[in-house]
């Protein structure tokens, strides 16, 4: 089961008595946890009955957690976070085993308890207790999301600030998000929250979101790109400084830089061999307007020039760490890109 599938079901009434949440996005898993706890408790009761464990705790004394019967009636739940129960272990052999009173416990849990148990690591699905949750309740996966995934969170969060977004704001926002490595929704929430208040109307524009995001390196690289494509060396350098000042890491914003520049490569390899923007969106693991404003920018650069780029930000890379450069010999790489 994935969040989306989790939170709908809660929020039509249906809370499975035990969960697992793994994956690395803390973000959802704090609010899947937020949302069984909601769900079950009402404000009143949570300080009574809502047990919060940072690891797990003796079989016997969750199992006294799960059996006790709620003072007043009500719930339980139980949240164990950092739980080591679902890792992968070799004396399995795959076949699972566990500890078997756990097991009888989850398989008969008693109608006034609910647990949830949390872990940063995959889980291994090949054990008797991940099959007994999914069996029992549900295994919910909270992966870090990839860019062209990240439509419909948006569109939640969206409908949860009560704000929309214009065209050419949803295209710089997700243009953005599309240079990030690794999406963290916890930051990405943050920026969300950052651009509502920054915006004056119901609609958020364009500039409402560079206004909010300019001091998000991938926003500015993404933007120093798009100036250095169109040969504007001022706006680039000038994108540059105002991350560098702000005591951004150069080794960073080169890394963010060569993910871009090896991206426009790989488009203009690509689109060279036939491809459209479509077919290199998904070559690059982007969304389709991405891809097409890769090509975009790509048609200012020859690839002869894009392999010399690559060249020299491998050698910065390595004058840098071994402190024979220093910040500024990203300028230098901006001003060649834009000759």
């Amino acid at each position: 089961m994935d969040y989306n599938e989790a939170m709908a079901e809660i929020k039509k009434g249906r809370v499975r008595p035990v969960y697992l949440i793994h994956g690395e996005e803390t973000y959802l898993a704090r609010r899947l946890e937020k949302a069984v706890t909601e769900a079950l408790l009402p404000p009143e009761e949570r300080d009574m009955s809502l047990a919060v464990l940072d690891r797990d705790p003796p079989p016997a004394e969750l199992a006294n957690l799960i059996e006790t019967v709620p003072f007043m009636g009500g719930k339980n739940v139980i949240v164990i976070r950092g739980t080591n129960l679902f890792r992968s272990s070799k004396s399995e052999e795959g076949e699972g085993g566990g500890d078997e009173r756990l097991l009888k416990l989850l398989e008969a849990m008693p109608d006034y308890s609910h647990v949830v148990f949390m872990t940063a690591d995959t889980a291994d699905k090949r054990r008797k207790l991940y099959k007994c949750v999914e069996r029992c309740g549900a295994a919910v996966d909270v992966s870090p999301l990839k860019a062209k995934d990240i439509r419909p969170w948006l569109t939640a969060k969206l409908a949860e600030l009560g704000r929309r977004l214009a065209p050419d704001a949803a295209e710089e926002l997700l243009a953005a998000f599309s240079m990030m490595p690794q999406l963290s929704l916890g930051l990405l929430d943050n920026e969300l929250d950052k651009i509502a208040l920054y915006a004056r109307g119901q609609t958020i524009t364009r500039q409402d979101v560079l206004a909010a995001m300019s001091a998000v390196p991938e926003v500015s690289v993404f933007a120093m790109i798009d100036a250095v494509s169109q040969k504007q060396a001022g706006k680039a350098l000038k994108l540059l400084a105002e991350q560098l000042a702000a005591g951004e890491n150069a080794l960073r914003l080169l890394a963010l830089l060569t993910r871009q520049v090896r991206m426009l490569w790989r488009g203009k390899e690509l689109a060279d061999g036939g491809a459209g923007s479509r077919e290199v969106a998904a070559e690059l693991g982007v969304p389709p307007f991405v891809g097409e404003k890769l090509l975009r920018q790509g048609r200012g650069f020859t690839a002869a020039a894009l392999r010399r780029t690559l060249v020299s930000l491998a050698e910065a890379d390595r004058d840098l760490k071994n402190g024979r450069a220093d910040k500024y010999v990203l300028e230098r790489i901006v001003i060649e890109m834009c000759r």
